[in-house]
């Protein structure tokens, strides 16, 4: 219990808690207002955001790992979803926080010139807890992958940027899933795609996109600098569609939403998380001395 405290205080450290402001840059200027008529970052550009917001479905199979004959605490769940699973209409980012009203916290044009959806599978965990119609936690390990698409016509998709999961949990509040940006197995596409998201916090020797900071800050020339995500979603118990098939496994489906943020460490803030993990150390071993 204590190590799970731990890692959700460490996931809030380095998550919400200390969320990076982004923007995103189209590279076309969709609804033709400018930064001199609009608080869009640049003319091809949204306005500094600090969430994305979306909703998905979900499907996920359990095996029957403690033998008790039914879904119970101590199965296997294997979860994918959003296009995996379903359509556009369905699984898609439905917009940003702040998000635009009446021209101002400007989406250049987003849902209804171009689109961001999503699709991941392969997450593996176990089921913690379920009671029907009343409560179900699951905890995830670091599997899986999230898929990010950009279209601007609901038929093409371009996976620009990955996800790769480091864990979840499930309580009552729902579900946290952090993870990495990663860009080692997207489509093959322009930079300028690849970079749609820009920090406005971190950067990499001043470069802002996503991709280069990625390709740039990795451990080798440069400090390692990840881009961490941090995703909060619904996980509602009485909303989950339950089949349970006995020693057979069950199925799970859902529909859910939420929303999620990046941070991009400054290096005052990688250096305060590293004293942070080197204090928890030194004091562990004082424990056991």
């Amino acid at each position: 219990m204590k190590k799970t405290l731990l890692a959700l205080s460490l996931l809030g450290l380095t998550g919400s808690a200390v969320a990076t402001p982004f923007y995103v840059d189209t590279g076309v200027n969709w609804n033709g207002e400018t930064t001199l008529t609009s608080d869009k970052v640049c003319d091809t550009c949204t306005s500094s955001k600090d969430e994305i917001a979306y909703l998905y479905q979900s499907v996920s199979t359990t095996n029957d790992t403690d033998g008790s004959g039914g879904l119970s605490a101590g199965d296997t769940i294997f979860t994918d979803g959003g296009l995996a699973v379903g359509d556009i209409i369905n699984n898609q980012v439905t917009g940003f926080n702040p998000n635009e009203v009446f021209g101002i916290a400007n989406n250049n044009g987003y849902g209804s010139d171009w689109l961001l959806t999503f699709s991941f599978t392969g997450l593996v965990g176990t089921v913690v807890e379920y009671t029907p119609g009343t409560s179900l936690e699951l905890a995830y390990g670091a599997f899986g992958n999230f898929d990010l698409y950009y279209t601007t016509d609901g038929v093409t998709l371009q996976n620009f940027m990955d996800i790769q999961v480091t864990g979840a949990v499930t309580g009552s509040g729902g579900t946290l899933l952090s993870g990495v940006v990663d860009f080692s197995n997207v489509d093959a596409l322009p930079v300028s795609t690849y970079n749609l998201f820009h920090s406005q916090g971190g950067t990499c020797n001043g470069l802002t996109g996503f991709y280069d900071i990625w390709l740039n800050c990795d451990g080798i020339a440069n400090p390692l600098l990840e881009i961490t995500f941090l995703a909060d979603f619904n996980t509602n118990a009485s909303t989950i569609v339950v089949t349970d098939n006995g020693a057979a496994g069950a199925i799970l489906q859902g529909n859910h939403d939420g929303s999620a943020v990046f941070n991009v460490p400054e290096p005052s803030t990688l250096a305060l998380f590293g004293g942070t993990l080197l204090l928890l150390g030194a004091s562990a071993r004082r424990r056991k001395a």
